[in-house]
């Protein structure tokens, strides 16, 4: 398979102004909660009496859930072992989801512009739905959004298209106009399968490679390249 580079890949359009619906992933999109989720999980680690690890590894599984958060981590697929993992992980990031996570540059702004838009915004997350609304809560970001689907929301995760589906829906959107937002492959992937438009950011968690490889609409550098279309600027 060839491999694509950011610079193959356009920029963000100028028709996204046009857009009705924007769908954001979470971490690594919106939020840079690798601090939190790093702690949460050397937390169950020490817990389960293994040696803790560095935040660098923990990070590359962020994206896809809880469980495949902590498959990863522990390089196991033990059943029980994960369970307990994944249980000893909610417990302490359910106390304390966001000590030390915080907006990405822009995305306050960009959210606001949009509600005066009377654009539609949902975030689309593969973490817990509850905790999710915590954290948007704390960062003062859940009234500039419409929906929020959350990994338990419905029956699927991202890759999967239904979560988009499911927001495309609910918030009647066309899907032609409609774009998901997000920093791994999972997010494009998911997009591309409902039928949306996509885009990659380039400062998030996901793997860069894996995630041009599945060849986005366009790509961003900064949210403020939103802001400037929004506002009718090159």
């Amino acid at each position: 398979m060839d491999r694509r580079s950011d610079k193959e890949i356009s920029g963000v359009p100028a028709e996204i102004s046009l857009y009705e619906g924007f769908l954001f992933d979470l971490d690594g999109t919106l939020i840079n909660s690798a601090k939190d989720i790093g702690v949460a999980v050397n937390y169950a680690l020490m817990k389960l009496g293994k040696a803790t690890v560095p935040l660098s590894k923990i990070i590359k599984h962020v994206g896809y859930g809880g469980r495949r958060l902590m498959e990863g981590v522990l390089g196991t697929e033990d059943e029980e072992l994960v369970d307990r993992a994944v249980e000893l992980f909610r417990e302490y990031y359910f106390s304390n989801p966001a000590c030390y996570t915080y907006l990405y540059p822009y995305v306050r702004e960009m959210l606001e512009i949009l509600k005066k838009k009377d654009k539609k915004v949902a975030v689309i997350t593969n973490k817990y739905e509850d905790i999710s609304r915590r954290i948007l809560k704390k960062l003062g970001i859940l009234d500039t959004i419409d929906l929020l689907v959350g990994g338990d929301t419905t029956p699927y995760k991202k890759p999967h298209p239904y979560p988009v589906v499911y927001a495309v829906e609910r918030l009647g959107l066309d899907r032609e106009r409609t774009v998901m937002i997000g920093d791994s492959e999972a997010d494009v992937g998911a997009g591309k399968s409902a039928g949306v438009k996509t885009g990659l950011v380039l400062f998030g968690f996901g793997d860069r490679e894996k995630s041009l490889q599945a060849s986005p609409d366009f790509v961003i550098n900064s949210f403020s390249q939103i802001i400037s279309r929004l506002d009718g600027k090159v």
